[in-house]
C-alpha cells in the first residue's frame, strides 16, 4: 500500500538527484530510504528512478508518479490548513439563537454586520426558541451562543452572563385614554390595575410574562390578563388592534409607531428587560470567543459605561433573519 510516507520519499529524491541527500533531508539514513524505494517501485510494478553518474534520474513513469505525489501532498496540505482554520474558527458555522423578544434589540444587528465583516468565512445560523429550547440546542451543540430573557438554571459547563437591563414601558392602542392623559413622570404599576392586559406567554411561563406578572403582584394586584400572545411581536399586534395593553422592553418602539403609544414607567418602578448571554465553555473556537467578547462590549456600553441606564436607540428587528435562516 502506498502510503504518504513514500510519495514523500519520491519527491525528495527527484528533488535531490541524490539518495544521501534527499534522506538527510527526510531525516533518515540512506539504506532504509533504498528500501523504501525499492517497497514503492515492488508495489507498483514500475521502476520509478535510473542511476546515472550524475545522480538519480526520472523514468517516464517516474514522472508521472512525482506529478501524482505533489498532488496528492498539496491536496492533503490544504486538507490541514482546512481542519486548522475551522479549529480556530476562521471557517465554519456559528449558531446563534434568540427568544422572541431577544431578536429586536437594538445592538445586535451591528453585533452581527461587524463579526461578518471580522469573519467572513464563518457562517451565520440564527435560531428562534424560548429559553428551555435553546438550552436544549446548547447541550446538543446545534447552538453555540445564546441570547435570552430569562436566567436558566445552573448547569453545568454552561455560562450565563448578564448582558443589559433595558427598561421597560407601557403599549397602549393609541386611542387609549392614557396614550393622550399619561403623567409626566411616567406611570406606575397601580394605573394599570384595571387594564385588560395583552402578555406574551412561552410553553413554561418564565421570561418576561413572568417579570411581569410577579412585578404585579408585588404591586398589589393581579393583572387581568385578557389576551395571550404566543410571542412579544404577537401581542403587539393585539395592542395595535385595540385589545388591551401589554409591557414591553423599551427597544420594541419601533414597532406598530402609528398605531401604539408607548408610555415609560415612573422612576420608581423599577421594571426591567434582562438580556443574557449563555453558552458552553466548549468549543472555543476563535470566532465563538471574538462573538462573545462583542456581547460583553454591549454591557459595557449599557451598563458598565454609566451609572445611569441610557435610553436605548431604535433598531431593525432580526425576525426576518431568524427561524433557522442563514445570515450569509
Amino acid at each position: 500500500m502506498i502510503e504518504l510516507r513514500h510519495l514523500h520519499a519520491v519527491i525528495a529524491i527527484a528533488e535531490e538527484r541524490n539518495l544521501t541527500r534527499a534522506a538527510e533531508r527526510l531525516g533518515i539514513q540512506q539504506p532504509p530510504l533504498t528500501r523504501l524505494l525499492k517497497g514503492v517501485e515492488q508495489e507498483l510494478g514500475v521502476q520509478l528512478f535510473e542511476r546515472h553518474a550524475k545522480g538519480m534520474r526520472l523514468t517516464s513513469a517516474g514522472r508521472s508518479m512525482l506529478k501524482g505525489a505533489y498532488d496528492v501532498i498539496a491536496r492533503m496540505d490544504e486538507t490541514v490548513e482546512d481542519v486548522r482554520r475551522i479549529v480556530r474558527g476562521e471557517t465554519g458555522e456559528l449558531s446563534i439563537g434568540f427568544t422572541n423578544s431577544a431578536l429586536c434589540h437594538p445592538s445586535l444587528p451591528d453585533m452581527l454586520g461587524q463579526f461578518r465583516e471580522t469573519w467572513p468565512d464563518v457562517g451565520l445560523t440564527l435560531t428562534e426558541g424560548n429559553s428551555s429550547q435553546l438550552l436544549g440546542g446548547l447541550r446538543e451543540d446545534t447552538v453555540d451562543v445564546a441570547f435570552v430573557r430569562t436566567s436558566i438554571p445552573d448547569v453545568s459547563d454552561v455560562v450565563v452572563e448578564l448582558i443589559v437591563e433595558e427598561p421597560m414601558v407601557v403599549a397602549v392602542p393609541r386611542t387609549h385614554r392614557l396614550a393622550k392623559d399619561a403623567p409626566a413622570s411616567g406611570l406606575k404599576l397601580t394605573d394599570l390595575e384595571n387594564e385588560d392586559f395583552i402578555l406574551y406567554q412561552s410553553q413554561y411561563n418564565n421570561g418576561l410574562y413572568k417579570t411581569i406578572v410577579d412585578a404585579c403582584l408585588g404591586a398589589g394586584f393581579t393583572p387581568r390578563v385578557h389576551q395571550k400572545g404566543p410571542q412579544l411581536l404577537a401581542a403587539l399586534n393585539l395592542v395595535a388592534g385595540g385589545l388591551g395593553i401589554s409591557l414591553v422592553p423599551q427597544s420594541m418602539q419601533q414597532h406598530h409607531a402609528g398605531q401604539v403609544v408607548y408610555i415609560p414607567l415612573s422612576s420608581r418602578t423599577a421594571l426591567t428587560a434582562p438580556l443574557y448571554l449563555v453558552f458552553r465553555s466548549v468549543r472555543m473556537t476563535g470566532a465563538k470567543l471574538y462573538f462573545i467578547h462583542q456581547a460583553r462590549r454591549i454591557r459595557q456600553t449599557y451598563v458598565d459605561g454609566s451609572s445611569d441606564q441610557p435610553r436605548l436607540p431604535v433598531g431593525p428587528c432580526l425576525n426576518g433573519y431568524a427561524a433557522g435562516n442563514g445570515a450569509r
